[in-house]
């Protein structure tokens, strides 16, 4: 919230409570439909719907569009069916088709009813698309333009129609089948001679997103393209509405949020952690940290496995969380990289293969950077045994946490999961019970005897890991 309207709020309900309802639409005069919003939001459900019907009905629309879903069903409870029916009949056909999701089927379906029938039409075609698609957030309300026409109609057609788009900085050309021929910005429009033809400004190379798209496309194209808008087509080619920058920037927000929250290893919140109750928070966390128990006692599995060794050399428990948190820290890296990559565009599934060989570089140069580390702080806190131990497997648990964390996203998106599910808990999960195998495994391998045979296949690999990076 704006910090200026944020000091209203004390002065807002002091108006209410006094009953001075023309000093309360002054003071919220001029504030940004935003600010209006979310200072409502504030209060309780009876004084933010008492303080919403104070509002010129003009601006009512678009600040119950700003409202989370929760404020917006208690609004619509405070305000009564009648009062109610008249804010949503204002509203944007996408803005109403979020909300109809929102609320209870039956109050949606007796919201839905008393809409007039243009409004309740458009509304069911966008509420008739997928919920992820494109076709959820697109409005119907935007300037049209025939090919034929000279710019004198198109800009007088602009001036008629123009009042109700969403924006007016692209102007959009249609045929006679409703199939969408070009776009053109408002700038070529005014700058163009009056007496010009339309067809005559246009080039056919214009951008657009088809309704069954994914919405993140939509996110994608107007960032990739620098947009403020982008029509929206069916599979042959007519124009169905347009989707805005401010359209997707909460797609993009919820988007964000969304592989956040999968990369912490947990579900989405479905509200703002702040209006989040304890149980819906436990039920959002527990199942993934309930599941990771499981694949924990595969560790503990591991560590009863090689019993003898550690008792052997119990100088080797020390190293563990050394060993096993430089593995998941290594392996969590690695994923939020691929996650994030994939997500962007800037890496493709198929170039998996490239990103693997450039990774195994990298935690090669990792691996050894670390490894000599760990070395010389066994063989200070042990022996050379110890020192040897630690150090090669301190250069294999990076190496194989570095792969793993690379590979786990691709193979996710490949099936058709989504690759913020490879989150930072269950990599570091898996990491730590690949790390304790391996460094229990080199443990056993070095003190049972065969220590000359290690070391010279760990100086063969160091050889051949030091050529090739040098190599690349």
């Amino acid at each position: 919230m704006n910090p200026t309207a944020n000091l209203l709020l004390p002065e807002l309900i002091e108006l209410l409570e006094k009953r001075r309802f023309r000093d309360l639409r002054e003071s919220l005069r001029g504030l940004d439909h935003r600010d209006v919003a979310d200072l409502l939001a504030e209060l309780d459900p009876p004084q933010a719907a008492l303080a919403f019907r104070i509002l010129p009905s003009d601006e009512m629309a678009d600040v119950f569009s700003y409202f989370d879903p929760e404020v917006q069903e208690q609004i619509i409870n405070e305000l009564g069916e009648e009062r109610a029916w008249r804010v949503l009949e204002d509203m944007n056909p996408d803005d109403l088709a979020a909300l109809f999701d929102d609320l209870p089927s039956e109050v949606a379906r007796a919201m839905m009813e008393r809409l007039s029938p243009e409004t309740r039409r458009h509304t069911q075609l966008i509420m008739g698309y997928p919920l992820e698609s494109v076709g959820r957030l697109m409005s119907p309300e935007y300037v049209r333009i025939r090919p034929e026409w000279t710019v004198a109609k198109a800009l007088e057609n602009i001036r008629r129609y123009g009042h109700d788009a969403e924006t007016l900085n692209w102007v959009f050309v249609i045929d006679a089948k409703h199939r969408l021929a070009d776009e053109l910005h408002i700038r070529k429009l005014l700058l163009a001679d009056p007496e010009t033809k339309v067809a005559e400004l246009l080039d056919g190379r214009f951008i657009a997103l088809r309704v069954d798209d994914d919405q993140e496309e939509a996110v994608r194209k107007l960032n990739d393209y620098d947009r403020s808008a982008l029509p929206v087509i069916d599979a042959n080619g007519v124009l169905l509405g347009i989707v805005t920058f401010d359209d997707v920037a909460d797609i993009a927000e919820e988007e964000a949020t969304e592989d956040f929250h999968k990369l912490g290893g947990m579900r989405k919140l479905d509200t703002a952690y702040s209006s989040t109750g304890i149980g819906a928070l436990f039920r959002k966390r527990a199942p993934w940290l309930v599941a990771l128990v499981g694949i924990n006692l595969m560790s503990s599995g591991v560590i009863a496995a090689f019993e003898e060794v550690l008792e052997a050399a119990i100088m080797l428990a020390f190293f563990l969380p050394l060993l096993i948190d430089s593995g998941g820290n290594v392996g969590s890296q690695a994923a939020t990289l691929m996650v994030r990559s994939l997500a962007t565009g800037d890496v493709l599934l198929r170039q998996w293969f490239r990103v693997v060989r450039k990774e195994l570089f990298v935690g090669v140069c990792l691996g050894l950077a670390m490894g000599v580390a760990s070395a010389a702080l066994g063989l200070f806190r042990g022996n050379w045994e110890i020192g040897l131990i630690v150090g090669l497997s301190m250069v294999s648990i990076v190496l194989v946490a570095n792969i793993v964390g690379t590979l786990l996203p691709f193979i996710l998106s490949k099936i058709r999961i989504d690759p913020a599910v490879a989150s930072a808990p269950l990599i570091t999960t898996v990491a730590d019970t690949l790390g304790l195998l391996i460094y229990f495994s080199i443990a056993s391998a070095i003190l049972t005897g065969l220590d000359a045979e290690t070391v010279e296949v760990a100086a063969n690999i160091g050889e051949a890991c030091v050529a090739a990076v040098a190599g690349q």
